[in-house]
């Protein structure tokens, strides 16, 4: 008796599977798709211009979602060896030397106009040569990968940047001199589309290869301040961006509020993009978490920005920030690009701000409608529906991280909580001690009855945060901060 093996499988005519370098190509663009995303993140935060800011991290989660399929594609082609899952770097050598060649003032055009009409165009080269039985659930991920690489709007719903609506100056491509796939100096109009192009021709190659999930580099940077348009003013340290002068109903009013949501869910875009850009060596399942809740934080920028517009407010009038990036990026107790600072990143902005949501958007949503703003309000209550993932998310993902360093995630989270709103704190301080006229003016206006008598006031919303994975140990923990006036009934309620 002999026992069967498969020694001979991939010499049979034509070879193991329908086309001889599937498993490298399925492989190949996983390692893309997944390095396209990496590229993104780290340089969303460095993106001044808020159209192309947002459509690049629009393609966050489509781009993790492909990868993560195509990996699992492989490993189904593999018989499930995980080891034997690896792939040529040189596939994603083109974009390692994007990155490191600093934010080119073209990259949104170098995304759109030759990244991802390469995929597009391997994806359509690839569907001609699978069979529609044997690959079909390949076919399946190859065809959506077409239609969203095909597609003029983004994964959030929002038109893709065309033409010189992507390039600074409107000239072309530019950037892509830096992509010279020998390390030699590039000919004139190199692009990145002849040198992925290039690259490709590994396909098939045997030498080299590394585990797919060791294909991206380290980070080349930090960005302690996220980018913002060059030509718009940015309000004075330590005052407050927003605060309501006047009813809701006016124009000032609603065009502050606006923009300020604007500025805090780009800062949570810009925070959990660094997050996984600065730590490759997370799990693929880590990563598209974290690229679902930007890709939401993105949409969410996207609504703000439509109700100014529909409200007839030119945001280039307004003022802008990155505030909560800024007080949630470093740490002093945390060394930098350290496990721990990410757990303190995560822990801050989902599991505090993103948490405090959770408490005051059921007032401000309350408010809206009482001022009869429904448009406002129903954008609020979609907006409110994502916060409940995004706590869920960062209380997964700091409780998994805090076990493997020995951290207790409750205490972590009142050390984090401590230095972010002692920061704020202070500077706020800093900035009333300077004119105390203009202190006691904010302070009178801060402390007035609400201008438009609505009467909500928000709780700790412990029914909703134990949806959301809170322990009533964590919901205390809030509840001891002092946010929230009203104290839910549960609180005090026996235990089970």
């Amino acid at each position: 008796m002999i026992a069967a093996t498969r020694s001979d499988r991939d010499l049979r005519p034509g070879g193991r599977w329908s086309t001889p370098t599937l498993l490298d190509e399925v492989t190949g663009l996983a390692a893309l798709e997944r390095a396209l995303v990496h590229l993104l993140a780290g340089n969303v935060p460095k993106v001044g211009d808020l159209d192309q800011k947002l459509a690049l991290a629009a393609g966050l989660e489509d781009g993790m979602v492909r990868a993560g399929a195509l990996r699992q594609h492989a490993l189904t082609l593999l018989e499930r060896d995980g080891d034997a899952l690896v792939v040529t770097p040189g596939f994603v050598e083109p974009l390692r030397r994007l990155d490191g060649a600093g934010t080119s003032p073209g990259l949104t055009a170098i995304v759109f106009d030759e990244v991802r009409p390469f995929l597009r165009d391997r994806y359509r080269d690839l569907a001609t040569r699978l069979d529609p039985l044997l690959d079909t659930r390949l076919l399946a991920t190859v065809t959506a990968a077409i239609e969203a690489l095909s597609s003029s709007t983004s994964a959030i719903g929002t038109p893709l940047p065309t033409g010189s609506t992507a390039r600074p100056d409107g000239a072309g491509p530019s950037g892509s001199s830096v992509l010279d796939p020998t390390g030699s100096p590039p000919a004139p109009g190199s692009a990145i589309g002849s040198a992925l192009g290039s690259a490709w021709t590994t396909v098939g190659r045997d030498e080299d290869r590394v585990a797919l999930d060791a294909v991206l580099w380290g980070p080349v940077d930090r960005v302690p301040q996220p980018a913002r348009p060059l030509d718009r003013a940015r309000p004075p340290v330590g005052t407050r961006a927003h605060y309501r002068k006047g009813s809701r109903l006016t124009r000032d009013d609603l065009a502050g509020e606006l923009n300020d949501n604007v500025m805090a869910e780009l800062c949570a875009l810009e925070l959990l993009c660094r997050c996984s850009y600065e730590h490759p060596e997370l799990p693929w399942a880590s990563h598209l978490a974290m690229a679902r809740h930007a890709a939401d934080e993105a949409r969410h920028a996207a609504i703000f920005r439509r109700l100014l517009v529909a409200n007839g407010i030119d945001e280039r009038e307004l003022t802008q920030h990155g505030a909560n990036y800024e007080y949630g990026y470093e740490f002093p107790e945390c060394e930098p690009g350290s496990p721990r600072e990410l757990v303190w990143r995560l822990l801050i902005l989902c599991t505090v701000l993103e948490a405090l949501a959770i408490d005051k958007l059921p007032v401000e949503i309350g408010g809206r409608d009482f001022v009869g703003q429904t448009e406002f309000a129903r954008a609020l209550d979609y907006i409110a529906s994502d916060e409940l993932f995004h706590t869920e998310n960062g209380l997964r993902l700091t409780r998994g991280l805090c076990a493997e360093l020995g951290l207790d995630p409750i205490l972590e989270r009142e050390r984090v909580h401590g230095r972010f709103f002692g920061r704020q704190r202070d500077v706020r301080l800093a900035y009333l001690e300077e004119d105390p006229e203009r202190a006691a003016l904010e302070i009178a206006i801060l402390e007035a009855p609400d201008p438009d008598g609505v009467p909500y006031v928000s709780r700790t919303e412990v029914e909703l945060r134990r949806r959301a994975s809170f322990t009533l140990a964590e919901c205390e923990q809030v509840e001891r901060w002092g946010y929230n006036p009203v104290r839910h009934e549960l609180l005090d309620a026996p235990a089970d």
